[in-house]
């Protein structure tokens, strides 16, 4: 029990500390945000001075808040709405469920936590209505801002159709840089990523291409350089490139190599330039 609650208290804490200081979002918000904009707020004209408000006493001077902090409790941040806006506001609205809750068992009015406009603010004070909602909404700052918004998506959809179907990486094993076999000749082992995005399984057929002479490519796990992986899959593979200890290659710092794979699935060839490295260090 004990255990449970520390992990759940720290993943609250966690939660909280990513959606403030990591999450751009928040940063993103403010920043299109000006005081036309709709956004969850506390209309402590109403609310204020707030209070218990007790049975047959005059509760006249007290505002409709009754302290009751149902917004406090609900809020996944734990932030206080009634302390203005905040940072870490991720304008989920649950404290404008939990106030309107309380307003309709008091049979008062909804709306003390709301969507609101910082320029409706003095209209409401004087006794006014609030802006519709449209005049807020359909106004040339937000036009602008979906037309980028749908830029964005639109070229989000097409990277996402026109993206490869198969990719691969290749990252050089750094300990050791090279391995000395039993004959001599120099080992190399790079680590390869093989992405199979497709919805079936695909064939690689991988190679390399040099200038050093005899340079041999060995796959872990395979026999030949055919590896074939499952759907939606990544394959993460050890490839050995072994030259013969007579090659110039070993006495060199680098030499250059490019990697290359061919697939069932796609006409287009994919390259990696990579290293190989000899004894002769720098």
């Amino acid at each position: 029990m004990v255990l449970t609650m520390t992990t759940f208290c720290f993943g609250g804490f966690m939660r909280e500390q990513v959606c403030t200081y990591m999450c751009p979002w928040p940063r993103i918000q403010a920043a299109m945000m000006d005081e036309e904009t709709l956004t969850i707020g506390y209309r402590f004209w109403r609310g204020e001075p707030r209070g218990k408000h007790q049975r047959r006493e005059d509760n006249s001077g007290l505002g409709h808040c009754v302290d009751c902090s149902a917004c406090v409790n609900v809020c996944p941040m734990g932030i206080d709405i009634r302390d203005g806006q905040q940072l870490e506001c991720i304008t989920c609205a649950l404290c404008i469920d939990a106030c309107d809750d309380v307003m309709r068992r008091l049979n008062r009015p909804r709306g003390l936590i709301d969507y609101l406009a910082l320029s409706d603010q003095s209209r409401e004070i004087a006794g006014g209505a609030p802006r519709p909602v449209w005049r807020h909404v359909l106004r040339p700052r937000t036009m602008v801002y979906t037309a980028l918004w749908a830029l964005i998506g639109i070229g989000l959809v097409y990277a996402l159709f026109v993206r490869s179907e198969v990719e691969f990486t290749v990252a050089p094993v750094r300990n050791p840089v090279f391995v000395t076999l039993a004959d001599g000749s120099l080992r190399n082992i790079y680590e390869f990523r093989l992405r199979n995005k497709t919805g079936m399984p695909v064939t690689f057929q991988l190679g390399v291409d040099s200038t050093v002479d005899d340079m041999q490519m060995l796959v872990n796990g395979v026999a030949g350089t055919t590896v074939t992986v499952a759907a939606d899959s990544i394959s993460v593979r050890r490839v050995y490139l072994d030259v013969p200890a007579s090659s110039e290659a070993t006495k060199q710092h680098v030499s250059q190599v490019i990697f290359w794979i061919d697939s069932n699935t796609d006409d287009d060839r994919h390259y990696v330039q990579s290293v190989f490295n000899g004894r002769e260090r720098r």
